[in-house]
């Protein structure tokens, strides 16, 4: 991590009394920290995992993650969807627990940008309160903001963490990164088909499965050119527009 987020995650830190780090249903091993962690329990923090988005995995998948995330590290791990509310009472009820008579406590929120840390805030923070600004747009977070729930109750929000030379295909999975953000959008777009199959991109577009099945990656993007007629002059596939649009409707969750 660039030592400017540890500073910021170090404060945050020192100054909450939970921390809950914030991890991306699809991949929570990708989005998870095991420095951010070892410095919250150096500091002998409690430390929760609340694995956001649960609305867009299968639930069966869900719950087979949760277990073995919760196993192989000691932490309970909660599953929720902030944007649809699910699984909020449950973070609330281990606030409550945990708050019990003290007169003041606060809960600090880490996490990867765009994986949802404004969302839960808000959600936390109910209406009538101080809420944050929320956006697809990854890195909305400039520095370490609190935002008061009742008397004595503060969350507290952190900058995006991003891990110093981060691959740019796995930033972009967990929407650390939007494609207009990214250096190479080809190549992230052929990893991205690599991924999820190229039938299943395919059926995204409506490309029958003969045209694809004995073709690259790269072949695949420019069939996907001629279906949605991003061509230049002289009729040859724009497959710059193709990798794009893919990457975009990705992110959009129209892939799944």
């Amino acid at each position: 991590m660039r030592s400017g987020f540890l500073s910021h995650i170090d404060s945050l830190v020192k100054q909450s009394d939970l921390i809950l780090e914030l991890l991306d249903a699809r991949y929570p091993e990708k989005t998870r920290n095991p420095a951010l962690e070892n410095m919250v329990r150096t500091q002998k923090k409690k430390l929760m995992l609340v694995i956001n988005k649960s609305d867009i995995v299968d639930k069966e998948e869900m719950e087979l993650k949760k277990a073995q995330i919760s196993k192989e590290s000691g932490i309970k791990t909660i599953f929720i969807s902030a944007l649809k509310r699910d699984g909020i009472n449950m973070i609330r009820r281990e606030i409550s627990t945990e708050s019990k008579g003290k007169e003041k406590f606060t809960i600090g929120i880490i996490g990867y940008p765009n994986v949802g840390k404004s969302t839960l805030i808000n959600a936390l923070a109910g209406s009538g309160r101080g809420r944050v600004a929320t956006s697809r747009k990854a890195g909305l977070t400039r520095g370490i903001s609190r935002v008061k729930i009742t008397e004595g109750l503060y969350l507290i929000d952190s900058p995006g963490i991003i891990p110093f030379k981060e691959e740019e295909f796995n930033l972009f999975l967990v929407e650390s990164k939007n494609p207009n953000q990214l250096k190479d959008v080809e190549t992230v777009a052929v990893k991205l088909i690599q991924l999820l199959g190229k039938e299943k991109v395919a059926r995204a577009y409506g490309i029958e499965k003969e045209k694809i099945e004995n073709k690259d990656e790269e072949e695949v993007l420019e069939e996907i050119a001629y279906k949605q007629s991003f061509l230049h002059k002289g009729g040859k596939p724009a497959v710059d527009k193709a990798a794009r649009d893919l990457l975009e409707k990705y992110q959009r969750h129209e892939i799944k």
